[in-house]
């Protein structure tokens, strides 16, 4: 009885064992088939332009930093910035906090411009806020209207900075031409 326990068992198992090893084999093929066009498709991306279009991405920095510059202008600031009290340093902090989050949005901008031209943004932004504040700490502003009609005659004076920002991305814009 053993021997025919033996025997019986050799029928299913002899016969999964040569299903398995077929198995193994076709899915071997397949998988080594698989990696070979992945690797294809992987060197032949890598060796290809990617599509991304680097002038254009350049370009489009410009362009952002045009409106930037558009944005952060002191008159238009103000024209669209109103005050919400009559307390001139809640109006200058919140000046303040719309020049920053106009650069906080186009802080990645950078990766796309000359270092110089960055430094010029900078250099602009920083100008725009010390202005502001020395504005409001000003004796004779009591008020945020006061402020704000101090301000725009102040915007007389950092509008050249405003302009030289304007003049830089123009001819960064050109050199990515």
């Amino acid at each position: 009885m053993d021997l025919n326990i033996i025997l019986v068992s050799l029928q299913y198992i002899v016969p999964a064992l040569v299903v398995a090893g077929l198995s193994y084999i076709f899915f071997q093929n397949i998988v080594e088939r698989q990696s070979k066009r992945d690797y294809f498709i992987i060197k032949e991306l890598t060796a290809k332009d990617t599509g991304i279009d680097s002038k254009a991405l350049k370009l489009q920095a410009c362009e952002r930093l045009v409106l930037y510059a558009e944005r952060s202008d002191l008159k238009k600031l103000i024209l669209r910035v109103q005050p919400v009290s009559s307390d001139p340093q809640a109006y200058a902090h919140l000046l303040v906090q719309h020049l920053e989050q106009e650069f906080e949005y186009n802080v990645t901008q950078q990766l796309y411009v000359s270092e110089e031209l960055w430094a010029i943004v900078v250099h602009t932004k920083n100008t725009l806020i010390s202005t502001i504040q020395q504005t409001a700490k000003s004796p004779e502003v009591t008020s945020a209207l006061l402020l704000q009609n101090l301000l725009l005659n102040e915007s007389v004076n950092v509008q050249s900075k405003v302009d030289i920002l304007v003049r830089a991305v123009r001819e960064e814009t050109k050199h990515n031409l």
